[in-house]
């Protein structure tokens, strides 16, 4: 008799049976997870499955970065559009690939499990749990089995990089920083109690060889921390401490009359910031700290320096390269530092094949150098280089110093006189030429010739091209606007007296003062340092020679010659505004009375508007670019960065343009770029203008408050941000008041987060000339408190 090749059907029909009754008795009496916030004894969470706190707020579940396959278990915010996670469990061991399942033993266990069934997490506690659920504040707990109500863990006690209402945080558990916005293993970064039993905040780079501490909040006074008063100014939340026999401890709690929610989040960057929601629309930022982003230990990593001037902090020392080329172009995981392009020789011990490269304008490594008081300069060098550890010096008045570690915490600013560096390279970096035997020099000769008739060829050749894109341009430039004049460059290096008055500049470019022949004044532009030189170029001088208005600068002609590009303009002779505004030196003699102030706020305005109507958006509106003539009427300039954009302002600009301070949020989010960019700029432009101080000083102290915030409660308490030292209120008439009062409301609707809240700009001239009435945007009323002066 034959073996029958399959089950019977009853057989078959049955084992479904029996398989189906055994699920629905699993979920009657432990219950499932999907839908619910707990997990019961025997229940398990697996992909596409969540926990939902009963408030709505909170959702654990499974979640992969984007880009990535990796998988963990999180939890973030449950009806905020974009995912904003605030606890992860499985930091340390991503599942790969697919989700895991995390399940709730029968014997009160808590494990995640991956596809192949291996356990990648658990929970260390012998304590044993009846359940697992997500509160409404978001904390992950475990739940007793004997006593249902006792805690016996939860994820409060294991904060990642977030802290929330509720959280609290200690020396012993601090937050730490995702690696990168993508990865959320430990970073280099941690906010944590003082170790030292202080009672303040710390910031601090946990390294191999230990921890460093790079910032403090100052002592909590029992109502305040020194170094950030907004945490109790702004009345979003209360401060509570708690005192126990392993330390300090502090939490906090939200405003219960503000529907709101909050978090503090250390960024991968190194820097503590705070974010509130208001009504469920947008995360606004209300304080960061530190606000010197350069002031973060070991940022850039080894070998590399940190500008705080740029939108890119980090770049890498000359002859060196990221070691991560994709996290640096993100603009995030910097500390992982720069690489030598070129391997030292250090041959036969001596380093005679290395040289030096002089790095000005920077400060010296943190690193600890050999000091050497009584050598040289050159013995200094010659020290160095019989030292293959040696990786640079600096010779000063005080002697020589030598570092033989991984250079760190260079910085790089123009305000740093006098101080040079010198790195040690390879001499193939260096481009020299060591010493070769006769045979060699022979071979050279012989290929030397050669060498320099190609490169004869190869001039000859780039004169030719060069010759056609010079006359293309003069097609280009005389074919759109005939009224332009082409300069040489012999005409405006007589003019400037060979660039010897310099006006300022800026990363690429310097300004200088010149006189044409026929005795006109003019400012001389010059490009250099810039790889997208001939772009900016370009852009200027066609945007400017097309666009004629009275609060835009003029453009007299142009010079684009061998490599040298240059725009002359007309010379403004009270400079730009920020000299007004920020420079203590000119304050001293000149102060800029409200009449002025308001005609260059709604002349900027006007021009700006101005570009709008023809489709183009400056990208680069600050008080750097906005030039006062001999009567203070404004002329905005700096149109290197500028985009013709649709009509409808909708184009997409992917490279970021502008500067820090002054850029508005959708730049950083990726959003499409529209005219109220500019409006943003041009927001914190005129507050700066209104109050006189910058909205990012990095030379004021720490404890100086987010711009915006501080203006808001100089409104609430009723003070101007103008009416300071150089006026007296009682000088000041009603309508100059009202005036203060628009302009400070307009100031603080333009630099709202969300473009569509803010202004066009015909609205914002409309009620700067008081034709139209202001209104206090939602966002300022909150910062306002809620209830506090009404600005109407």
């Amino acid at each position: 008799m034959k073996e029958s090749k399959g089950a019977p059907p009853r057989v078959t029909f049955f084992m479904r049976l029996l398989f189906a009754l055994t699920v629905i008795i699993q979920l009657k009496f432990y219950g499932a997870a999907e839908g619910g916030d707990t997990i019961s004894l025997g229940a398990s969470l697996r992909k596409n499955q969540t926990l939902i706190s009963k408030n709505g707020t909170f959702e654990a579940g499974f979640f992969s970065p984007d880009g990535t396959k990796k998988w963990y278990l999180g939890i973030w915010y449950a009806r905020v559009l974009h995912k904003t996670v605030v606890w992860v469990a499985n930091r340390n061991t991503p599942i790969k690939n697919a989700p895991g399942v995390l399940t709730l033993s029968t014997n009160g266990t808590l494990g995640l499990f991956d596809a192949e069934g291996e356990q990648v997490w658990s929970i260390n506690d012998t304590a044993k749990a009846s359940v697992a659920t997500i509160s409404d504040s978001g904390n992950f707990v475990m739940l007793g089995a004997e006593n249902k109500s006792e805690i016996v863990w939860q994820s409060f006690e294991h904060p990642v990089d977030t802290w929330l209402p509720g959280m609290k945080i200690g020396k012993d558990q601090p937050l730490i920083s995702w690696k990168n916005s993508m990865d959320p293993a430990p970073g280099a970064f941690s906010f944590l109690m003082d170790p030292t039993g202080a009672e303040q905040f710390v910031l601090q780079w946990n390294g191999r060889n230990g921890s460093v501490p790079y910032w403090e909040s100052g002592i909590w006074n029992g109502k305040i921390f020194s170094n950030i008063p907004e945490l109790v100014e702004n009345k979003i939340y209360d401060i509570r401490t708690e005192n126990s026999s392993s330390g300090v401890y502090f939490s906090y709690a939200n405003n219960r009359s503000m529907n709101l929610l909050s978090r503090f989040i250390l960024e991968a960057t190194g820097g503590i910031g705070q974010y509130a929601m208001i009504d469920g629309s947008r995360w606004s930022l209300f304080w960061t700290q530190p606000r010197d982003q350069c002031a973060v230990y070991n940022l850039c990593g080894d070998y590399g320096t940190c500008n705080s001037n740029n939108l890119q902090f980090c770049s890498c020392l000359p002859g060196f390269q990221p070691r991560d080329n994709q996290a640096w172009e993100a603009m995030e995981w910097w500390s992982s530092g720069c690489v030598r392009q070129t391997p030292l020789s250090c041959n036969a011990g001596n380093g005679s094949s290395d040289g030096f490269m002089q790095v000005t304008r920077t400060s010296s490594p943190v690193n600890s150098p050999y000091s050497y008081p009584s050598l040289t300069q050159q013995e200094c060098e010659e020290v160095c280089l019989r030292n293959c550890s040696c990786t640079g010096y600096k010779y000063a008045p005080a002697g020589c110093q030598i570092w033989t570690e991984n250079l760190i915490n260079m910085r790089i600013s123009p305000s740093i006189n006098g101080s040079t560096f010198f790195i040690r390279m390879a001499a193939s970096e260096l481009r020299r030429s060591s010493s070769s035997s006769r045979k060699t020099k022979l071979f050279g000769a012989v290929f030397g010739t050669i060498a320099a008739f190609v490169v004869l060829l190869v001039i000859f050749g780039l004169f030719l091209l060069r010759r056609r894109r010079l006359r293309s341009t003069q097609r280009c430039v005389d074919s759109s606007n005939p009224l332009l004049k082409r300069f040489t460059y012999k005409e405006l290096k007589i003019a400037t007296k060979n660039f010897q008055d310099r006006l300022g500049g800026g990363e690429f470019f310097s300004v200088y003062k010149g006189v044409l022949a026929d005795r006109t004044p003019v400012a001389v532009k010059r490009i250099e340092n810039c790889r997208n030189a001939d772009k900016h170029f370009q852009t200027e001088m066609t945007t400017v020679g097309m666009l004629k208005h009275e609060n835009l600068i003029g453009i007299q002609g142009f010079c684009s010659e061998k490599s040298e590009s240059l725009l002359v303009f007309d010379y403004m002779p009270n400079g730009s505004l920020d000299s007004f505004l920020f420079d203590e030196s000119k304050s001293k003699y000149k102060v800029l009375d409200w009449k002025t102030r308001f005609r260059i706020a709604l002349g900027t305005a006007k021009g700006i508007a101005f570009l709008h109507q023809k489709s183009i958006v400056h990208c680069d509106v600050k008080p750097e670019n906005i030039l006062l003539d001999a009567n203070f009427c404004p002329k905005v300039a700096g149109f290197g960065l500028a985009k013709l954009a649709g009509r409808n302002f909708r184009r997409d600009l992917t490279s970021i343009r502008g500067t820090r301070g002054y850029l508005a949020p959708e730049w950083m989010s990726g959003l499409p770029i529209t005219a109220k960019a500019d409006v943003y700029s041009f927001g914190m432009t005129l507050l700066e203008l209104i109050a006189g101080r910058r909205n990012a000083d990095l030379s004021i102290e720490s404890s100086s408050m987010f711009f915006p915030t501080w203006a808001a409660n100089e409104m609430k308490r009723g003070n101007s941000l103008y009416l300071g030292e150089d006026e007296d209120v009682s000088r000041t008439g009603n309508a100059e008041v009202d005036e203060i009062r628009r302009a400070t409301v307009v100031g603080g609707w333009c630099v709202q987060e969300s473009e569509e809240a803010r202004p066009s700009m015909w609205q914002v001239i409309k009620i700067l000339e008081g034709t139209m009435d202001p209104h206090t945007p939602q966002a300022l009323r909150l910062l306002l408190d809620r209830g506090g002066k009404d600005l109407h």
